[in-house]
């Protein structure tokens, strides 16, 4: 039966929580497996006591079936013992909470008719009303008086049956580790799992820095520098849900989402570290073009210097050698300032400003200015040498990466986001999917 949600005036919340019924349940199943264990035991006595076992192997089977059988009893003594605790548990918490139930009805009872005597109170005029409070006390109504007297004795009564239930539950609690401290000792792993189970902090944690993540996811979408941020407070989550996934306090299902997440997270900022390599190499490759092409021009200019010189040297009549040494100087002057002229172009190519954006660039790429920016200057340089190859194919595939880096934050934070609102709304199916999902690792019952 559910247990009551509303605990005035006694209460803020239930003072004797439990199931009985759940415990009935496991108590159940703890019989099947004691049944089973003893089954098993019996079986493994009798391989060891066989006398049909024969062969270089059959003394060491023998040993290693009876040590087997004696920790198959241990098991099943622990799995015993702590049933018939737990189904004495289940009876007397039943009989508490029918004692707690009892006392609330009776209290709600007893508040609601003091508070309609309070709303007839307030409706008098004051002209009636006594003018002391001996007369007050006389003339109070036996009914108010009355429901006063039960709304104090309900209280008692769920004190003590609030008390006489912490003093049980530690009773049987203190039981059950009676009955498990014996000389079968759990493995390490079987350790492990116990205070996973009990670490309820890391469950705090993996609720604050997933909720952190999708606050930085959303950022990203917007400023990808930030996705970093959000990738490794997802590892955080991931790390944690695999470890309670692992140990059977958690479920598989929060893993894939995880893992879903940090897939995407890490395309996200792949993507975005692709387009700021990209427009680096449109920069080199511009600046190669700009150098070439500014040799080029002062060659050009330089050879038509030379021919006018010699025309007018052959007009002269010759040249001398003096006249001969003169021109070659001044041709390994001008190849110099040629490789000045396309050094110069290049670095200014190489150093130039990153171009500025408009509302509406800036728009385009979601509201990150950089990657707007690296866009834009990619473009620049394609568009300035429409004829080479490889920036205009840098500025296909920057596109298509920062189409990448867009996509996959918003596809991570939304995936984030549609989780955190299924179990928002505490979505029955949603969570029993989820809880069909969850089992430890190695388990066998």
């Amino acid at each position: 039966m559910a247990r009551p949600k509303n605990w005035q005036p006694l209460r803020e919340s239930d003072p004797v929580p439990g199931d009985p019924v759940g415990v009935r349940d496991q108590v159940t199943h703890m019989k099947k497996i004691a049944g089973y264990l003893r089954t098993q035991a019996k079986s493994l006595t009798a391989m060891a006591d066989a006398d049909n076992l024969k062969g270089k192997y059959a003394e060491e089977l023998a040993e290693n079936a009876r040590g087997l059988g004696r920790k198959l009893d241990l098991a099943e003594d622990r799995y015993r013992e702590v049933k018939g605790h737990l189904s004495g548990w289940a009876d007397e918490l039943e009989d508490f909470q029918k004692d707690a139930d009892k006392a609330l009805g009776d209290a709600q009872d007893a508040q609601q008719i003091i508070d309609s005597q309070s709303d007839k109170d307030d409706k008098k005029t004051t002209a009636g009303k006594k003018n002391d409070d001996a007369d007050a006390a006389a003339d109070e109504d036996p009914a108010l008086k009355r429901a006063k007297e039960d709304l104090a004795d309900a209280r008692r009564r769920l004190n003590t049956a609030e008390g006489d239930y912490q003093e049980r539950a530690n009773h049987y609690a203190g039981k059950i580790r009676s009955s498990i401290d014996d000389d079968m000792k759990d493995s390490w792993w079987n350790d492990f799992k116990g205070w996973v189970a009990d670490a309820d902090w890391l469950g705090d944690i993996a609720d604050w820095a997933s909720w952190a993540a999708t606050a930085v996811g959303v950022v990203a979408m917007f400023f990808p520098a930030v996705g970093v941020i959000a990738l490794a407070l997802t590892v955080v989550v991931a790390a944690i849900h695999i470890t309670q996934a692992v140990t059977g306090n958690g479920s598989w299902f929060d893993v894939v989402m995880d893992l879903g997440a940090l897939k995407l997270a890490r395309t996200g900022m792949k993507a975005a570290k692709a387009v700021k390599a990209l427009q680096k190499r449109s920069r080199k490759t511009a600046a190669g073009l700009a150098e070439g092409q500014a040799k080029s021009q002062a060659g050009r200019a330089n050879a038509g210097a030379r021919k006018t010189a010699a025309r007018a040297e052959r007009k002269r009549g010759g040249t001398s050698q003096k006249n001969r040494e003169r021109a070659r100087a001044k041709r390994l002057r001008m190849e110099g300032e040629n490789r000045t002229a396309g050094k110069r172009a290049s670095t200014e190519v190489r150093d130039a400003e990153m171009p500025q954006i408009t509302a509406a660039e800036k728009a385009s790429a979601i509201g990150d200015r950089a990657l707007a920016k690296q866009m834009k200057d990619i473009n620049k340089w394609r568009d300035a040498y429409p004829d080479n190859p490889t920036l205009a194919s840098n500025a296909s595939q920057a596109q298509r990466h920062k189409d990448a880096v867009q996509g996959a934050w918003a596809a991570s934070t939304g995936l984030d986001a549609a989780d955190k609102s299924a179990d928002a709304v505490t979505n029955d199916g949603y969570s029993r999917m989820k809880d069909r999902m969850t089992a430890p690792v190695g388990s066998q019952w």
